[in-house]
């Protein structure tokens, strides 16, 4: 019985290790590998693959999933793979992750052993085709491929095919790829067009937002080492660096699009915090590798998106339209971001969408939804400018309605009164009719420059100014408004101080449009068009002097 049993133990050790290798048989595409693998994590980092093969099984460990992943690791990880081929063509060995900094790759056959070495982090060109995905060469007859893996966040996914199925992968990865890139050029070149033309800095900001995420795709996917490093080796050490470049040119974009300083200061104040700790680590990316900065930077950037999204759902609720598309826009990203640490982090299990597009795809979702938003404020700015212009038109037809008018009340008074120079030969009542003319034509405008040109505004329409940061909002009569890229400063020196004036940081109001005067600490005023204004403390006492002479000019 004794005898029997271990017979039992030594048949299922055998079908336990014949069932981990893997045999190919002709098929058209790509075939995962993973599930048939075993591992070793080189805790002291100094095996090398002749200690490897001599030591045959020991200290491996097979994988019971259907994926590799070891989360974040500062050691070498060595992988197995155990395969026969049934078909009679040449083998592939695909290893998807685009930015592995060292990989190591063993073939051995019956003709020997072939080996390879691969990685960001040495010249490009080392594998058997020269792409920014490591392809390998296993030949007719592979019998064992051990990887040394040394990254990071170490999640391998690999698969195994013929050429036809190699091909057929890259072409799709092609295709993929160049939509992408052609998509951000587009964007970039458009955008820094239209700043260009009109001089928005919001389309600047865009622009570098756009062209910084840009690159951050480019490097993670290893695009960099592919077309431009080629033959620099040591070229691994600037993701966290392009990351957070990104995420700065991302706040400061998001800022002047949602006024988050303005209108959310709370956020506004984290976000800056934030910020600093992430440069402040910066430093720690040219030094010796440790998982706990790594996990620190991945967190960070989750929560950055998070208060940026908390951020413009609080802007949005304020009653701030546009904010929506940040919404979508940070909410796809979080996604695409979410899975895919989560991913390397060994939490969630990564298929081939996860593992390879999803970040890709939903950056590129993220920035389409930015520039939508770009779009949706181009355009307000335009509807804004030509219902400003029709306004101005509008004024400018009625006082010359009102001119022509005076001037043949003007006319008949002439004549009524022609008499007058014989009683009063030393007065001049032409010279004196035509000063009076010409103080109504008179009438001040200010010049309001709008994406398609400059607009000459009577003040008199004017109601109030707002400043946003560095952007100016003029509200008009007939609750119109306008939006532009000169900051209040601009426009006090330009308008009548007799009319209007200052009352709060943030506000120039109309003396003439204000209905009443609120109480309170500074008080609050409410305009014609029914806002209430805020009133700084320190220009109380003057507003209130000021109301009083116009009340008692009148």
């Amino acid at each position: 019985m004794k005898y029997f049993s271990g017979l039992i133990l030594f048949l299922i050790s055998c079908s336990s290790f014949a069932q981990n290798v893997f045999s190919y048989r002709d098929t058209s595409g790509l075939v995962s590998v993973e599930a048939y693998t075993s591992y070793l994590t080189d805790s002291s980092g100094k095996l090398t693959f002749e200690q490897i093969r001599a030591g045959s099984d020991t200290g491996f460990v097979r994988n019971t999933r259907n994926f590799l992943n070891f989360g974040n690791t500062e050691y070498p990880v060595w992988v197995r793979i155990d395969l026969k081929n049934n078909s009679d063509k040449d083998l592939y060995l695909i290893q998807e992750l685009h930015d592995v900094r060292m990989l190591d790759v063993y073939v051995i056959n019956e003709l020997g052993v072939r080996s390879w070495a691969a990685g960001s982090m040495r010249p490009f060109g080392a594998s058997f085709l020269k792409r920014n995905i490591t392809v390998f060469d296993l030949g007719k007859f592979p019998e064992k491929v051990f990887l040394k893996i040394q990254n990071p966040n170490v999640y391998i996914p690999l698969k195994i095919g013929n050429l036809r199925a190699v091909d057929s992968y890259l072409h799709r990865y092609d295709l993929l790829y160049g939509s992408l890139y052609g998509l951000m050029i587009a964007l970039i070149v458009y955008n820094l067009f239209v700043y260009v033309v009109v001089r928005d800095k919001l389309f600047l900001y865009y622009f570098f937002y756009i062209l910084s995420s840009a690159y951050v795709i480019f490097r993670a996917d290893n695009h960099h080492h592919e077309f431009i490093f080629g033959q620099i080796p040591y070229y691994g050490f600037d993701i966290n660096l392009s990351s957070t470049i990104t995420i700065f040119f991302t706040l400061v974009f998001a800022n002047a699009y949602l006024k988050i300083k303005e209108l959310a200061p709370v956020f506004y104040r984290i976000l800056v915090v934030m910020m600093s700790v992430g440069i402040l680590l910066l430093p720690s990316e040219w030094l010796p590798y440790r998982p706990w900065i790594n996990d620190i930077y991945q967190l960070l950037y989750i929560l950055l998106v998070l208060v940026l999204l908390s951020a413009s759902i609080y802007i949005h609720f304020l009653g701030y339209k546009p904010a929506r598309f940040f919404i979508l826009a940070f909410g796809v990203y979080i996604f695409g971001v979410v899975s895919i640490l989560l991913g390397f982090m060994g939490v969630l299990p990564m298929d081939k969408l996860r593992s390879a597009y999803i970040y890709q795809i939903c950056s590129a979702l993220e920035a389409l939804l930015f520039a939508l938003a770009v779009a949706y404020r181009f355009n307000t700015y335009r509807k804004e400018a030509k219902d400003a212009r029709e306004l101005a038109l509008r004024r400018s037809q009625e006082h010359e309605e009102l001119l022509y008018k005076n001037n043949q009340l003007l006319s008949e008074k002439l004549k009524i009164e022609e008499t007058f120079r014989n009683y009063h030969p030393e007065k001049d009542l032409g010279r004196v009719m035509e000063q009076v003319q010409h103080s109504n034509l008179m009438i001040r405008k200010i010049s309001i420059p709008t994406v398609e040109g400059i607009i000459m505004f009577p003040e008199q329409d004017i109601n109030r100014l707002e400043a946003m940061g560095s952007y100016c909002t003029i509200h008009l009569s007939d609750h119109k408004k306008i939006m532009t890229s000169k900051p209040m400063v601009h426009f006090e020196q330009m308008i009548d101080n007799t009319q209007f004036m200052r009352i709060h940081k943030s506000h120039i109001v109309n003396l003439n449009n204000i209905v009443r005067y609120i109480r309170g600490e500074g008080g609050w005023v409410e305009m014609k068009d029914k806002s209430e204004i805020p009133v700084s403390r320190r220009l109380k006492s003057e507003l209130l002097q000021r109301l009083t002479r116009e009340q008692h000019a009148v």
